[in-house]
């Protein structure tokens, strides 16, 4: 597919946004699979460039994220260093599990699933149902939410995120140790699928893959300071309706391909 101009800047606009809302709320960037296919781009070329420009806007916002004071990675506690190995070890394993698994799955089963599950995490959020924190419930939050992503190519930053501020994580705990884990695991997947699948009409892979790229890095600073500057208790009320939102979005969106 030819990229004009304006589809071009349209394109520019997407990155832009995605990026700041996934690093002001720790998820959103995947949304753009969707978007772009919708536009008419190939889901074989989309979900490569989504992964590699996630892994983009995540390194440069885990900069902005540790200047901001979101995450101690220095503090004595280590509890944010700890988190965020414990979602990328987990999340390669699930990743790699679900990179089998999605060869013999039926791709309609598979999107119900995910948007049922951000839908009913986010209305847990918003009815403030909490559980205490422990690792063993961080490893189940790490292994659904990397089975989303490595699918979809999103669906990781609402469960997470949200799984985090229910245990009772902060939030911008919560964003920037799901920011800084996605990162990684988004290169991972990368490499999986250029390993297991390749790259298909390489022209237009590039061209996306440097648009998007640049407009997430660009985001970026501003989506780590709203994250910091953001009431608490809204903020869990916000990650709350927004994963609804992503979630009935995802669900609507199956009927437009029926």
């Amino acid at each position: 597919m030819e990229i004009s101009i304006d589809i071009l800047a349209i394109i520019i606009i997407l990155g832009l946004i995605g990026a700041f809302i996934d690093n002001a709320f720790g998820m959103g960037f995947g949304t753009l699979t969707p978007i772009l296919t919708a536009m008419g781009f190939k889901t074989i070329v989309v979900v490569p460039v989504i992964l590699i420009a996630q892994m983009s806007s995540g390194l440069s916002g885990s900069v902005f994220h540790a200047i901001f004071r979101n995450v101690e990675l220095d503090s004595k506690e280590k509890r944010d260093v700890k988190v965020t190995v414990l979602l990328t070890v987990a999340g390669m394993i699930g990743m790699t599990a679900a990179i089998f698994l999605a060869i013999n799955l039926n791709e309609l089963a598979i999107n119900i699933y995910i948007g049922f599950m951000i839908l009913v995490v986010g209305i847990i959020m918003v009815k403030e149902i909490g559980f205490r924190f422990s690792w063993n419930k961080m490893y189940i939050i790490s292994g659904l939410a990397s089975f989303n992503k490595a699918i979809s190519g999103g669906g990781y930053g609402p469960i997470t995120t949200s799984g985090q501020v229910i245990s009772g994580r902060d939030h911008e705990e919560s964003v920037a140790t799901s920011v800084i884990s996605e990162s990684f695991l988004s290169g991972y997947g990368f490499l999986l699928y250029f390993l297991f699948e390749g790259f298909q009409n390489i022209g237009t892979t590039i061209d996306l893959m440097i648009v998007l790229i640049i407009s997430a890095v660009i985001a970026t600073p501003l989506g780590a300071l709203t994250a910091d500057r953001l009431n608490k208790g809204k903020a869990k009320k916000i990650i709350g309706y927004v994963s609804i939102g992503l979630g009935i979005f995802t669900l609507i969106r199956l009927f437009w391909y029926v």
